[in-house]
């Protein structure tokens, strides 16, 4: 597995869970080259941009099949609270990662802490879940 194939199996994972669907959110994997620009976009309709990142790997053993690696898996569920409140439709972004939270734990993914901020700047709201897990990378 590559690292940008765990991704886009984790934003197709959550983009097929149906309240995050019916809560206007939608999940891009972060290898994509463009996904800042569609997540932000997202972001602008007043929507909810569930982001998956994998920000470093490290090696776990050894195995003929490939490298072993643990990594940190993480969501990032953002919002634009001036622009989501207009639309009154829209999941908040803590309310989206503590369903991805939710969704992900189990054997595969061991949920290790969620945290909010704020870009005061772009207004953005941001609330993130973090994983434990590995994978077999080749």
């Amino acid at each position: 597995m590559k690292i940008g194939e765990l991704q886009k199996e984790v934003a197709d994972l959550l983009n097929g869970v149906e309240e995050l669907v019916q809560g206007g959110c939608k999940a891009f994997a972060e290898d994509d080259r463009d996904v800042y620009n569609k997540a932000d976009a997202w972001i602008q309709t007043g929507k909810t941009a569930l982001v998956v990142v994998t920000p470093d790997m490290e090696r776990n053993g050894a195995s003929a099949e490939g490298i072993p690696a643990e990594t940190r898996l993480i969501v990032q569920a953002s919002e634009k609270p001036a622009i989501a409140r207009a639309g009154r439709t829209a999941m908040r972004a803590l309310d989206a990662a503590e369903l991805a939270m939710h969704k992900l734990d189990g054997a595969r993914f061991c949920w290790q802490s969620t945290r909010q901020t704020i870009d005061r700047q772009s207004g953005v709201l941001t609330a993130t879940a973090e994983f434990s897990t590995t994978a077999m990378l080749s």
